[in-house]
């Protein structure tokens, strides 16, 4: 029976981090194309101001 307890150890803690994740991880969004449209656009604003700072004026 020793034998046997090795190896459902590792089983069962298997099994219980595989519930602990289903139960305790983050939810999928749906909306992620909109948050890459934010992205896109709050990277255009930063380029922008970059851009305009960096621009030399004489």
């Amino acid at each position: 029976m020793d034998p046997l307890s090795w190896l459902f150890i590792p089983l069962l803690t298997g099994l219980v981090a595989s519930l602990w994740n289903c139960c305790s991880g983050r939810t999928r969004r749906a909306d992620v194309w909109s948050d890459v449209q934010r992205y896109d656009q709050v990277r255009e604003a930063l380029g922008r101001a970059v851009a305009s700072v960096a621009a030399p004026t004489a």
